[in-house]
């Protein structure tokens, strides 16, 4: 039996392609769309920025569109993150193997495309190794936690894939957090506007209840609605803790015993009440405080935790926040760190995912609602003088 059978199909934090991949499909019909003009040679007239809070599934879209892309024959497929391509030479190795370019001795080359004058040991130009290498096939690069990207290496990568994008099939796909757009225009003052941006948020009700309710029939496991219900209140459609909640079920329900394994008059076990759901209600509570720590411990280093009690405060009787609100929320918190001002903590808590404004909309959002309620329950209360 594989060990999705003794497991359960959920993965919470793993970092791969959840079970069932819910409430994106328009990201998919688009990507889809972008990997047919590769197969067919032609150059996608917009590269693709994901952006949103950790934990919302950017990498697991990634995942999904590198095994997506092996059903389009002849589309090659390279996915980075910036730790491997610190400098601008390690990203044309990985373009490139050094192998390759080393041969040539120091003069003029030219070679399948590439024209230039290497010393001993230098590589060629980037724009020409990507070229190089989109001659070959055309090329998707998938290039995650793109926030963290060195400037001077993220700068030369977009202006290379600029020039490389007029005239080959290449398409370059970044992930990030909700400072990417502040990290991008770092490098190049207009890849922002010019590439296709898709917000990556929390899933809506329909979208959180098929990401619990999928994966549970294909293990022959029911639901009922009531229970189905609490998880997607509970959940707040973010989708680390769909998984946890999916994890929890299916362990309550299935064990560790496969379907094919189960003694006779087994069924009822396999079937998810709402005293099933609750029953997990504490486990799973375990597991969303260990994070909210988590996320608590970075606000409190960033000396950001009396702000972030005044937003969770002013979110509580608020779904959304208009700028005005935000701001003055920040600025009730900012009495307690004086030292501080409004645009940076604005921005650290947009860097974090605890507040964020999705594409298109001129409001802001609490990245985790519930994280918020941790926030007003833990944060000491503090006074201006």
């Amino acid at each position: 039996m594989t060990t999705r059978s003794r497991q359960g199909p959920f993965r919470p934090g793993a970092g791969g392609l959840p079970p069932y991949l819910a409430g994106r499909t328009s990201v998919q019909t688009l990507c889809r769309a972008l990997l047919g003009d590769l197969r067919d040679g032609l150059a996608p007239s917009r590269d693709l920025v994901l952006h949103g809070p950790r934990g919302n599934g950017k990498t697991a879209l990634l995942v999904w569109l590198q095994q997506e892309a092996a059903a389009y024959a002849g589309v090659d497929v390279l996915s980075l993150t910036p730790a491997g391509m610190p400098d601008e030479t390690k990203l044309v190795e990985r373009l490139l193997p050094a192998s390759w370019w080393r041969r040539f001795a120091p003069g003029q080359v030219s070679v399948q495309g590439i024209t230039w004058r290497p010393g001993r040991h230098d590589p060629p130009p980037l724009d020409e190794a990507l070229a190089a290498r989109v001659r070959k096939a055309p090329l998707l690069l998938l290039i995650d936690e793109a926030h963290t990207l060195e400037v001077a290496v993220g700068r030369a990568l977009l202006n290379a894939g600029q020039q490389v994008g007029r005239r080959l099939p290449f398409l370059l796909v970044l992930a990030g957090t909700p400072n990417l757009r502040a990290h991008l225009n770092a490098m190049d003052a207009t890849f922002w506007n010019r590439a296709d941006r898709r917000p990556i948020g929390r899933l809506d009700e329909p979208a959180t209840a098929a990401a619990v309710r999928n994966p549970l029939r294909s293990d022959d496991i029911d639901i009922e609605d009531e229970a189905l219900a609490h998880i997607v209140r509970d959940s707040h459609g973010y989708p680390y803790f769909v998984q946890l909640w999916g994890q929890a079920v299916w362990r309550r329900a299935a064990g560790a015993t496969p379907p094919s394994a189960a003694p006779p008059g087994a069924a009822e076990e396999r079937r998810i009440t709402l005293a099933a759901a609750t029953a997990v209600q504490t486990a799973v509570n375990r597991d969303k405080d260990d994070y909210y720590l988590d996320r608590y411990e970075e606000l409190e280093t960033l000396r950001l935790l009396p702000v972030a009690r005044s937003v969770a405060e002013a979110f509580d009787t608020h779904p959304l926040l208009d700028d005005v609100q935000l701001e003055t929320a920040i600025r009730r918190g900012l009495a307690a760190v004086p030292e501080a001002d409004s645009t940076t903590a604005k921005d650290l808590l947009r860097n974090v995912g605890y507040v964020w404004r999705p594409e298109a909309k001129p409001v802001w959002e609490p990245g985790i609602p519930s994280l918020m309620a941790y926030v007003r329950e833990h944060a000491p209360v503090t006074r201006s003088a």
